[in-house]
């Protein structure tokens, strides 16, 4: 690893967080309309989804470039997550805590039911509740991410 890939990372990484935080105040928006019609149900759906991808890129970059191995097969969204919840030894440590982990494990898979039934089977308290729930797990994932790029800073001034 160079130290321009570990600024790459890094940026990647903040843009990433960015974005993300984009979606969490596009959630509050939706969360706004006390009757929601079945734009806003479609909305938050879509919100839900992006969320977990946009922390999936973050993973599948540390995973690639850290890590230097992805997972495969017909799980590896779900071993990709496992994965960064733990220390491995000489590499990295985690880069997010067993708490957050199974909080995005909720996100993982209504991300897997959007993509797999029709927008208008969305049900609104699922959206709602998951929807609700965003800002905090951000809140804590963006600590957990910083005290991560903490470590990135570390080890690009040991290169």
């Amino acid at each position: 690893m160079t130290k321009n890939s570990v600024l790459f990372l890094r940026k990647e990484i903040e843009k990433e967080l960015k974005d993300i935080e984009r979606l969490n105040q596009e959630m509050s928006e939706v969360l706004n309309h006390l009757e929601p019609s079945f734009l806003e149900t479609r909305a938050a759906g879509s919100i839900l989804h992006d969320f977990y991808s946009g922390i999936e890129k973050i993973f599948r970059r540390i995973a690639s470039r850290i890590d230097r191995d992805m997972p495969s097969g017909d799980d590896w969204h779900t071993e990709l997550l496992i994965r960064m919840s733990l220390p491995i030894d000489g590499i990295r440590p985690n880069v997010i805590s067993e708490g957050v982990k199974e909080q995005l494990a909720e996100y993982l898979r209504f991300r897997h039911l959007f993509r797999n039934i029709y927008g208008f089977e969305l049900k609104w308290e699922r959206c709602r509740r998951l929807g609700t729930m965003l800002g905090e797990v951000l809140k804590i994932f963006k600590i957990e991410i910083k005290d991560f790029l903490k470590f990135t800073d570390s080890l690009k001034n040991n290169l």
